[in-house]
């Protein structure tokens, strides 16, 4: 008894503690500034918000425009979620573009920030339930919410326009739900395929989802007739691809395409363009400028000072990244359809993988280390920066997780990576992978440390074991 009686004080100190570092946390998001200057990005999701809360069309105008055009720059899935802050909200759209987060916050800004902190929480209760049934305990899990509500990539995310906060948000949704689904909860399929189909609105590269949770569905769940494994991987691809789907019409309808957004080919050929990069200079100036330590990138400029990666320039040969997006610009600009040069280049880059297939995986090499590091360290520990340690102790976690589920035979917890494992994938492959393109699966890395560390993903027992009240009728029904 007196043993019982420890556990419950201690259980009790421990949630003391973790609620009152998740309000600290909530309440110094909430209380902070919007930033000074804005980026590209920000910039079009809070136009085509205003444009969808004054009428209705999805469109990258200016705001000042009356009679914005229908078009598909970017996915509108944050713009959407934005917009309808804003209505439920009643708070007026802004009239212009600085009109926006000022010394004085408008109520549209104040709509926004709370649009972030919900987001935030959603990811947060998801890791929570995610680590849960990865097999972390009730304190455990719980930690884990509170490290998604800290972390400073996420809040980052939160305190800005930024469409990483929806997408960590519904990927998190879809992992947690994959793995009560493998646990045997079927109502979690459909909550799994939604929020798996929503995800690619907020950021395109989340369409991975769909065939992760598919082959996770078919394979995983146990005691099930094949008939109903079928059953609800079929659920789950519908919902999957439903929302992707619908806007993909739209946008044939509108622009001759049928395209989740315009810059498609672009990132493909950015892609194609550092292949080309690292073919020039090698692997091991990308490692180091990739590297989020001063040391490694004084050891770059030292070893490698004619290494044109880090050239973010807008004039002369620039580095691969600006060397693309003005071939984009101008392929764009050379023709009556801009979609389709953006398709074209897209097309030109796939056929340049599969012609330099080697020169593809080094790339692949080099952009799979830098996008372990999209978590940040606190700025509260500046100027010690911790993101080189947060990175590896995240990639760490996850295949400590992998490794355990494995041997345990546990499925809930594959459940939990798989999400965030298809977002690496494709990133490796088709992208330069920014730090800032793993946001959205940090939620589930965090839930994936913490249930590695809980260290209760235990082998199943071997013998035969009692079946409790109502199997044998349950298992007759199946």
């Amino acid at each position: 008894m007196p043993t019982t009686r420890l556990r419950a004080a201690r259980a009790q100190v421990a949630a003391v503690l973790l609620g009152g570092v998740a309000c600290v946390a909530l309440w110094t998001l909430i209380r902070a500034p919007w930033p000074a200057a804005w980026q590209t990005d920000e910039r079009d999701y809070l136009r085509a918000a205003v444009h969808l809360a004054r009428s209705g069309v999805v469109s990258h105008a200016p705001v000042s425009d009356p009679s914005p055009a229908r078009d598909a720059y970017r996915e509108p899935g944050f713009s959407l979620a934005l917009a309808a802050a804003w209505r439920a909200t009643g708070a007026a759209p802004p009239a212009t573009d600085e009109a926006f987060g000022d010394v004085s916050p408008t109520r549209a800004a104040r709509a926004a920030r709370w649009l972030g902190v919900a987001l935030l929480l959603i990811a947060a209760g998801a890791a929570a339930a995610a680590a849960r049934y990865a097999g972390a305990g009730t304190i455990a899990a719980a930690l884990a919410g509170v490290l998604v509500v800290a972390s400073p990539a996420l809040r980052a995310a939160a305190a800005t326009l930024a469409s990483e906060s929806l997408a960590a948000a519904l990927v998190a949704v879809a992992g947690a739900a994959l793995a009560a689904a493998v646990a045997g909860r079927p109502g979690a399929v459909a909550v799994a395929g939604l929020a798996a189909g929503l995800a690619p609105l907020a950021r395109g590269s989340a369409l991975a989802l769909a065939p992760a949770g598919l082959l996770l569905l078919l394979g995983a769940p146990r005691g099930l007739t094949p008939r109903r494994r079928a059953a609800r991987a079929l659920l789950f691809a519908v919902l999957a691809l439903a929302p992707a789907g619908a806007w993909m019409l739209r946008n044939r309808a509108a622009t001759g395409h049928a395209v989740l957004s315009d810059r498609g080919g672009q990132v493909l050929w950015t892609r194609a363009e550092l292949d080309r990069e690292l073919a020039r200079e090698g692997l091991v100036p990308a490692l180091l400028e990739w590297t989020p330590l001063d040391a490694a990138r004084t050891a770059r400029e030292r070893r490698y000072p004619d290494s044109r990666l880090a050239r973010y320039e807008w004039s002369g040969e620039g580095n691969f990244f600006t060397r693309s997006l003005r071939r984009w610009q101008a392929e764009r600009a050379a023709g009556d359809d801009p979609l389709a040069a953006d398709a074209a280049l897209g097309r030109a880059a796939l056929a340049e993988f599969a012609r330099r297939p080697i020169d593809h995986a080094r790339a692949a090499v080099a952009v799979s280390w830098r996008g372990l590091f999209a978590e940040r360290s606190p700025p509260a520990l500046a100027p010690l920066d911790l993101g080189f340690a947060l990175g590896l102790l995240l990639a760490g976690g996850c295949l400590a997780l992998a490794g355990a589920a494995a041997r345990a035979r546990r499925p809930e917890a594959l459940a939990l990576l798989a999400p965030a494992a298809a977002l690496f994938l494709f990133h490796a492959l088709a992208t330069e992978f920014l730090p800032r393109f793993g946001v959205p699966a940090l939620p589930l890395a965090w839930a994936a440390l913490v249930a590695a560390l809980a260290g209760r993903a235990r082998p199943e027992r071997k013998g035969p074991a009692a079946p409790a009240p109502g199997a044998l009728s349950n298992r007759r029904a199946r």
